[in-house]
């Protein structure tokens, strides 16, 4: 594999990367109430971007092209499955708000904890289960697989980057380059979604923050299923 391929590959995955998408949205919201869930979560899309790759480099996901109907499934799964975890994250905003004010009521009387401890405490009851690094993998693979404009990103352009008469290497290469750029992306925003909810802590941050990714996957979801690709 030449140096113009190798340069062709990382810039095609690093567009991919920083296009804005569910993926970016779920990474930061989970980054933001716990670090570790996002780091998860990232591995999870890693997981399932290697599927993907995997498929595409097989011939298996051609069968999109030939298959239209297929796509049109994907679309309704993928959309679906993102206005789930929006419900899931408007609950959780809910839930979260009720809690705060419920804990701000116990603790009226006795500010020496301060805001700080006091999300700390309410986070550490009211997301015990819903960031489960089994559960964040597992959404992180889910909504790879079930993003179609991922599924058709791969299917359009990564064939194209195979170098011709291509070797063992040159796929372990291709998949490394791609795997490697997107996932350290990921990591970044994980990590400085992290740092910024931290600097930020307020007893209603967190709320905010849910509050606004139910909104946002909610409108993306309706938008895959609605809008042709």
């Amino acid at each position: 594999m030449t140096g113009p391929e190798i340069i062709t590959i990382t810039g095609a995955a690093a567009a991919l990367a920083v296009t804005p998408g569910p993926e970016t949205i779920l990474t930061i919201r989970l980054s933001s109430l716990r670090r570790k869930a996002g780091l998860v979560y990232a591995l999870g899309t890693a997981t399932g971007t290697v599927i993907w790759m995997v498929l595409a480099l097989t011939g298996v996901s051609a069968l999109l092209t030939v298959h239209p109907a297929a796509v049109q499934v994907l679309k309704i799964v993928g959309g679906l499955y993102l206005c789930f975890l929006g419900i899931l994250a408007a609950r959780q905003a809910i839930r979260l708000r009720r809690r705060l004010r419920h804990q701000r009521q116990a603790t009226s009387a006795n500010e020496s904890e301060g805001p700080v401890s006091e999300i700390a405490t309410v986070m550490e009851s009211s997301t015990k289960g819903h960031l489960r690094s089994v559960v964040s993998y597992r959404r992180g693979i889910i909504s790879s697989l079930s993003n179609p404009k991922v599924g058709l990103f791969f299917l359009a352009i990564l064939p194209t980057l195979v170098p011709a008469s291509p070797s063992g290497v040159d796929y372990a290469v291709l998949i490394a380059l791609v795997l490697g750029v997107l996932l350290s992306y990921q990591l970044i925003l994980a990590c400085m979604a992290s740092l910024a909810a931290s600097a930020m802590a307020h007893r209603s941050a967190d709320f905010v923050i849910e509050a606004a990714s139910s909104v946002i996957l909610l409108v993306i979801g309706i938008a895959v299923i609605v809008i042709p690709i």
